[in-house]
């Protein structure tokens, strides 16, 4: 199984994409932010890209996110989940 497509991951894309929208911040904006394309946002958005910590952390940065926070939501959507 392509680990991108694993629950988990979708979750934490999902929290990601969450915290985006809250910000009032689209693909664009982001990307602009980031230094990157539209396209990288959206691709690891839909779970066509994996990310990994560094860029985890750069995108929490450009939305004002404290990586922490980010764990927490992960986690509490995991158990929410039963994962």
């Amino acid at each position: 199984m392509n680990i991108l497509y694993e629950p988990e991951y979708r979750i934490l894309i999902q929290c990601l994409k969450d915290f985006r929208l809250q910000s009032k911040m689209t693909q664009q904006e982001l990307s602009t932010i980031l230094g990157c394309s539209q396209s990288y946002v959206c691709k690891y958005e839909q779970c066509q890209k994996r990310i990994d910590i560094i860029e985890l952390r750069k995108i929490c940065l450009a939305l004002g996110v404290n990586l922490i926070v980010l764990i927490q939501e992960f986690e509490e959507r995991l158990n929410t989940e039963g994962l």
